[in-house]
């Protein structure tokens, strides 16, 4: 696969604000829904006070971090020690460690330019793992999940904020009939009145600009409950919005009244379709642990090893020396 293309074209479209505004996800509106779905201000607070909240010390191994922006700010919060940061392009990198200096965490920041996928990861080296919107890019799926299981300390936690949609953006028709038939009647002002209708790039078209895009997106679930016998799905919707916003004028959508009150709408209809059936999630979280000895034993009792009662017994046995 050409990972030179790959990191060529990242290179652009980390500081590409027409990229940005183009990903539904980043819209402040689609990120208010999402917080309120986790509870918490930001996705790395939750991340943080759901798995790593009175840890310290930890190692952790960030895969496909582009500028690093959300494992920085998971760095921010004091449970990890060293963040260990991957990726294809030299660009986002650099500009990851100014962010890292900025936030006074150069010492704790390690930037590697290179492909994990052929990275020697000493077994047991890491407590944290994460691919923020990255293990979609991965071509030997599998392979690499199953090096990272190998990576995680017992007790450690990977974490893949993803895109598990159709390979390569190739929606079924039956997913997109919607949007096309709505998009023709939106206020002209935030769709594209210059395409014909509501249009999508071909598997070649995503290919010819990034070969490593979604290349088996849809697998990843299966992949990870594959590998790791402890694996948490959380959906986190996006389909109609992801498959409309290809045909949205984004500049409205941002930044007037209007467009924002638009976009609140469609999350608001993309929730609706998701929750009664008529799509499916195209996004979610996945969280996969390797549990302890202990933890082990525990769920082979019928108890769950991260509930409350397990934690009770833990400081029992703690106290009791």
């Amino acid at each position: 696969m050409d990972l030179q293309r790959t990191s060529e074209h990242w290179d652009s479209h980390h500081f590409s604000d027409d990229f940005l505004r183009a990903e539904w996800s980043f819209h402040p509106e689609a990120k208010a829904r999402l917080h309120r779905q986790l509870g918490a201000p930001s996705r790395e607070a939750w991340f943080h006070n759901t798995y790593l909240a009175g840890r310290t010390g930890l190692r952790a191994l960030g895969v496909g971090v582009g500028r690093a922006v959300t494992e920085i700010n998971i760095l921010s919060l004091g449970a990890i020690d060293r963040y260990d940061l991957y990726d294809l392009s030299p660009a986002a990198l650099a500009d990851g460690k100014r962010y890292a200096e900025s936030r006074g965490l150069a010492d704790k920041a390690n930037f590697i330019c290179a492909d994990f996928q052929l990275a020697d990861i000493p077994d047991g080296s890491y407590d944290v793992i994460t691919f923020i919107a990255s293990l979609h890019h991965i071509e030997q799926l599998e392979p690499t999940l199953e090096k990272c299981r190998r990576a995680l300390a017992p007790g450690g936690v990977l974490w893949a904020a993803e895109y598990i949609g159709p390979d390569y953006f190739d929606y079924p028709a039956a997913h997109t009939m919607l949007a096309r038939k709505m998009w023709p009647l939106l206020d002209p002002a935030i769709r594209k009145t210059w395409i014909p209708e509501l249009l999508f790039p071909s598997v070649a078209d995503v290919i010819a600009v990034d070969p490593t895009e979604s290349v088996h997106s849809s697998d990843i679930p299966r992949a990870m409950r594959a590998v790791f016998k402890d694996v948490t799905v959380i959906p986190t919707y996006g389909t109609f919005a992801a498959i409309l916003f290809w045909g949205l004028n984004y500049d409205p959508l941002w930044d007037t009244p209007e467009g924002n009150m638009a976009a609140r709408h469609i999350m608001e209809l993309d929730t609706a379709l998701i929750d009664s059936g008529a799509l499916p999630h195209y996004f979610a979280y996945l969280i996969a642990r390797r549990p302890t000895r202990r933890q082990a034993l525990a769920r082979a009792f019928g108890l769950d090893p991260y509930g409350q009662t397990y934690r009770k017994l833990q400081r029992l046995l703690h106290r009791a020396g």
